[in-house]
């Protein structure tokens, strides 16, 4: 999902039309530490790139004096939250306060453009808790993908995630998931598309009961 005004390029534009409007808002004079500064184009070019105008076809406005040029007020509630994204370092900036930020959320609303904010602002504007859960678990995804927890080869990748012992190994043309020694049923193209598939299953819960149920059987079986 690309969000354009996350883009590096459009952090370093919008800052040099900033710079030379004297760091104020063109129209009611005020600054930052007063207002949220954007940048404001005066008109738009299909399929142009938001930093690739002339600086005089763009002014700096505050957000009121900007929502206000486009005769409209943003809605503060009703967002619903569709994804985020790893800039890898501080070089987005949120669309809501303006703060540097390197995990972008996206949120959409029925009479706004789609935005990509941080992490509190998302939780604000959506009223909820889900970009805030949306980090954590990206974090649980990277820990778990991480190379130094996986041992083996192309022909067998192992790892510990907490009670469950998980193995990758090929299977003809796919690759097969074990956990806990149990075979599962499903093939995949790839050790990583089986990988990514075991972070999901462990981490909604279902793999720890698929455990249980398989040494349940494996119980009855030896009775």
């Amino acid at each position: 999902m690309i969000n354009l005004y996350a883009h590096k390029l459009w952090s370093i534009f919008r800052e040099q039309i900033i710079a030379l409007d004297g760091g104020l808002c063109v129209d009611c004079g005020r600054g930052k530490d007063e207002v949220v500064l954007q940048v404001h184009h005066k008109h738009y070019i299909k399929g142009r790139k938001p930093w690739e105008y002339e600086t005089l076809d763009c002014e700096t406005l505050c957000r009121g004096c900007h929502a206000r040029e486009h005769g409209e007020i943003q809605p503060d509630s009703g967002w619903e939250y569709i994804g985020e994204e790893d800039l890898g370092d501080l070089s987005g900036n949120c669309e809501l306060c303006d703060n540097g930020i390197r995990y972008v959320h996206y949120v959409i609303h029925e009479h706004w453009e789609q935005m990509g904010v941080g992490t509190h602002c998302c939780d604000n504007l959506t009223g909820t808790k889900e970009a805030t859960e949306g980090r954590r678990r990206l974090g649980r995804y990277r820990r778990f993908m991480s190379a130094t927890k996986w041992t083996g080869d192309n022909n067998c990748l192992k790892t510990k995630h907490g009670a469950l012992t998980v193995a990758v190994i090929p299977d003809q043309q796919s690759f097969q998931l074990i956990i806990n020694q149990a075979p599962g049923r499903k093939r995949f193209a790839s050790m990583l598309d089986a990988q990514n598939f075991a972070f999901t299953f462990i981490d909604s819960g279902e793999a720890a009961q698929f455990a249980q149920k398989k040494k349940a059987e494996n119980k009855k079986l030896r009775v």
